[in-house]
């Protein structure tokens, strides 16, 4: 499944009114965000198949508290940063066999972009990533 590799801060209900507002102070409040890369990881969970993890930072920290505060209706997402690199089920002999053989660098990583995504819960397929829909995409930094 193809999509574009990010790492998601906050996940619940919202309205594209309240999306366009918490990307935009956002964008504005933070600027560049580093995270420390920590170990390659798989799961049997569609959405982590595959995927970096990363050290929480304080800015990322921050970034969840304002998503959390500006949506009405609350949700009960876990801050757990972290980049997918792939949507697959696979058995779990060649997901440990790709976390060995792959070479994904760790330390530091640099992420100056929010872009707020609308899909249907649960993923469990290729069909809901399919059918994203980008609200926004903001630049952080107020640039």
């Amino acid at each position: 499944m193809e999509f574009e590799p990010h790492i998601t801060v906050y996940c619940g209900p919202s309205t594209d009114a309240e999306v366009r507002a918490v990307a935009h102070v956002i964008a504005k409040q933070f600027s560049q965000v580093e995270l420390t890369a920590d170990r390659l990881c798989h799961t049997e969970r569609y959405t982590k198949t595959l995927f970096v993890q990363f050290h929480e930072s304080i800015a990322v920290r921050q970034m969840f508290e304002v998503a959390a505060k500006g949506y009405s209706r609350q949700s009960n997402y876990i801050l757990n940063p972290h980049l997918s690199l792939l949507y697959k089920t696979l058995p779990e002999t060649k997901r440990r066999e790709l976390c060995e053989t792959l070479d994904v660098p760790m330390g530091a990583y640099k992420f100056d972009r929010i872009r707020m995504i609308e899909t249907e819960l649960p993923i469990e397929d290729a069909g809901p990533v399919r059918r994203w829909r980008v609200v926004c995409d903001e630049a952080t930094g107020g640039q």
